[in-house]
């Protein structure tokens, strides 16, 4: 698998920026080897968002990255906002055991 976070803060419009993330979303969904996308925003301070984009593979991503559907709108994206993309490598994971309740 391969792992996509993402921080970015917005500098422009707010909404025009969360419109064209769903954009680029909503395309990036039907390409091959996509598993996963999350998208948040910070609470302390709403200028700020991280996503998270899970892909089969780094390839699959790359391929995915190339296509007009991504760098149109990412040239948006870019105009509204601070970004520092990154892929990562999960290191450890932790789930609470199976039915357990807290």
């Amino acid at each position: 698998m391969f792992t996509f976070i993402d921080r970015l803060t917005v500098t422009g419009d707010v909404a025009e920026f969360e419109r064209v993330i769903a954009e680029i979303s909503r395309h990036m969904a039907t390409q091959p080897g996509f598993r996963s996308h999350r998208f948040y925003q910070s609470q302390r301070d709403p200028k700020v968002y991280v996503e998270i984009a899970e892909w089969q593979s780094a390839e699959h991503h790359r391929q995915a990255t190339a296509t007009d559907g991504f760098r149109r709108p990412l040239q948006t994206v870019i105009q509204h906002a601070e970004v520092d993309f990154a892929p990562y490598t999960l290191r450890a994971q932790h789930s609470a055991p199976a039915g357990a309740t807290r």
